[in-house]
């Protein structure tokens, strides 16, 4: 059947639909590498997420010590290694956070503790956050 005064079929030719396809291609594997590095970006995030609740409830833990100087690990899902290290904090003796009676009053001497909890995680890169603090305590 001819349309029209020119005498042409209606329709896409072959070359075309080839055009259309080539470019439909490139931009699903643009779209597919976008949501790939979204979904790899989410996972970094979530074990950071992790690592974050685990380094805060080992500290939690810690303070919550009486004597809390020395050194502890763990292992958490066989993914995440955890370690602390409590130390006694030392001032220098002219420091002014000392003043002249320095940390002591009428019942207690008092001493400032390092807290440090590292977190370790992955398999072929290695990631790792620390959490640090100083805190009062008394002396034992």
């Amino acid at each position: 059947m001819w349309i029209g005064n020119s005498g042409r079929q209606s329709g896409f030719s072959l070359l075309e639909v080839i055009v259309a396809l080539a470019v439909l291609g490139i931009c699903v594997s643009v779209i597919l590498r976008i949501f790939s590095s979204v979904a790899g970006a989410t996972r970094i995030i979530d074990d950071y997420a992790e690592a974050l609740n685990i380094a805060e409830s080992q500290m939690a833990l810690q303070v919550a010590r009486d004597n809390p100087l020395g050194t502890d690990s763990g292992l958490v899902d066989n993914y995440y290694r955890w370690n602390t290290k409590v130390t006694e904090f030392r001032l220098d003796t002219d420091s002014p956070l000392l003043g002249n009676s320095g940390f002591s009053d009428a019942e207690n001497s008092y001493i400032p503790f390092y807290y440090r909890v590292t977190v370790v995680w992955g398999d072929i890169k290695k990631r790792e956050l620390e959490l640090a603090t100083i805190r009062l305590g008394v002396r034992p």
